[in-house]
C-alpha cells in the first residue's frame, strides 16, 4: 500500500510526466485515461518532444519556423512540408533530428494540436500553419 501512495505522490511531482502517460495514442489528446497502451508508449517511445505540452510544441514550432518550411514561399508553413520532415529517418546531426523528431511528434501523435495549429489564424483546414497561429498557442 505505501508503494502505491508513494508511486502516486511521484508521480503528482511530475506533471509532465502525467501528460505523456494521459494522451490519446492516436489523437495526441489529453483523455483523462492512463491504460497499458499509454504506459507502454511513453516507455518505448524515443522522442524528446513526448514529455512537452502542446503550447510548448508551438512555440518550439515556432522556434523553428524558416528552417521547417526549408526554403517554400510564402509566410505559412506548409503541412505537407511538414510530414516531409516527419518522413526522414533519423541521421545523427542533432540539428536536424530536432526537427524531425519534433515533425514526427506533431505528425503522427498529436493530430488535434496539427487540427488547431492548421485553423488558428488562417483559414481551416487550408494546409497551412501561420506564425501568428504558432504565437497564439504557445502563449
Amino acid at each position: 500500500m505505501n508503494e502505491n501512495i508513494r508511486l502516486a505522490n511521484e508521480l503528482l511531482r511530475r506533471p509532465e510526466l502525467m501528460a505523456a502517460l494521459d494522451r490519446h495514442g492516436s489523437t495526441g489528446a489529453l483523455d483523462g485515461l492512463i491504460d497499458r497502451h499509454s504506459l507502454n508508449a511513453v516507455i518505448k517511445g524515443e522522442n524528446y518532444f513526448k514529455y512537452k505540452s502542446d503550447k510548448e510544441l508551438a512555440g518550439e514550432l515556432l522556434e523553428h519556423f524558416d528552417e521547417l518550411k526549408n526554403g517554400s514561399g510564402g509566410s505559412s508553413l506548409k503541412i505537407r512540408d511538414l510530414k516531409k520532415w516527419a518522413c526522414q529517418p533519423l541521421t545523427g546531426d542533432a540539428a536536424k533530428d530536432h526537427l524531425i523528431q519534433l515533425s514526427q511528434e506533431i505528425i503522427r501523435k498529436r493530430s488535434d494540436l496539427l487540427e488547431k495549429m492548421d485553423n488558428r489564424a488562417s483559414k481551416d483546414d487550408d494546409g497551412k500553419i501561420s506564425r501568428t497561429g504558432l504565437y497564439l498557442l504557445s502563449r
